[in-house]
């Protein structure tokens, strides 16, 4: 590879890394103290995931490996607090691509980057108008309660697991060539993962939990698949006595999961 291509191949890590970013920044906010406004940051979560796919194509059709590491998210405790947290998030998103649309010369990139800041400007919007109708008023986190910490702690590894997962499929994705098949592909494999992470997600946000994204440290599916579905099986059994609401969600990622293991 050409120090140019190099070159280029860095600034579109760059971008990818913050679009994983804001993918699960939002994500976390969405599912947590910013409930409200649910539906509509996880639809402009959505787009980050879409706009990660294309840089990470792009990537690896230049040569390059996209660069998959887990940001750092910190914990908030105000819908005004993670409402702002976005608006930044997207203020140096809209920067940062600005800067790279000026530094790189393929014109088909420089498309690319200019489509993707169009929404990050909508999306920026967006936010500052949510900010707006929520007069600042904090809304608070309860505290688990005693009695939820086990499962509390089961979930979060579920949640891990499913982190991992998906993102060892996109790896995949970008990287392997793409051939018809039978069933599911990696990049429909990975949103399996993704709806997963959201359905259980959700439910810890309700119990006043947030959500952790680990460090992706493997690429053993099968085997994070197996530990998945023991983990499935042990939040089941409580659900069945003490969030009977949760049992039919859990039923569909097992099924979902069984599905992964067997193709």
């Amino acid at each position: 590879m050409d120090q140019e291509t190099q070159s280029v191949v860095d600034m579109l890590n760059a971008d990818l890394f913050g679009e994983h970013e804001a993918i699960v920044y939002y994500l976390t906010h969405a599912w947590t103290v910013a409930r409200q406004y649910g539906r509509e940051v996880i639809e402009i979560a959505y787009d980050e995931m879409r706009h990660f796919k294309w840089l990470g194509h792009t990537i690896a059709q230049l040569g390059g490996v996209p660069d998959l590491k887990t940001p750092e998210i910190g914990p908030v405790s105000t819908l005004q607090s993670a409402l702002k947290k976005d608006i930044d998030v997207e203020i140096q998103a809209i920067e940062q691509y600005d800067q790279h649309i000026d530094a790189i010369r393929q014109d088909s990139i420089k498309a690319l980057l200019r489509r993707i800041n169009a929404d990050e400007f909508d999306h920026l919007r967006q936010f500052r108008e949510m900010l707006d109708q929520s007069h600042g008023e904090p809304q608070t986190i309860a505290r688990p309660d005693a009695e939820v910490q086990h499962v509390a702690r089961t979930l979060q590894a579920t949640v891990g697991i499913e982190y991992q997962q998906m993102m060892v499929y996109l790896m995949r994705m970008f990287m392997e060539d793409h051939t018809r098949q039978m069933g599911l592909d990696m990049e429909e494999r990975s949103i399996d993962e993704m709806r997963h992470m959201g359905w259980i997600g959700k439910s810890m946000g309700k119990m006043g939990l947030q959500a952790q994204f680990p460090h992706v440290e493997s690429d053993d599916i099968v085997e994070g698949e197996k530990r998945e579905a023991a983990l499935y099986q042990d939040v089941r059994q409580w659900a069945q006595q003490s969030m009977p609401s949760l049992v039919p969600t859990i039923d569909r990622i097992m099924a979902h999961e069984d599905y992964h293991l067997a193709t």
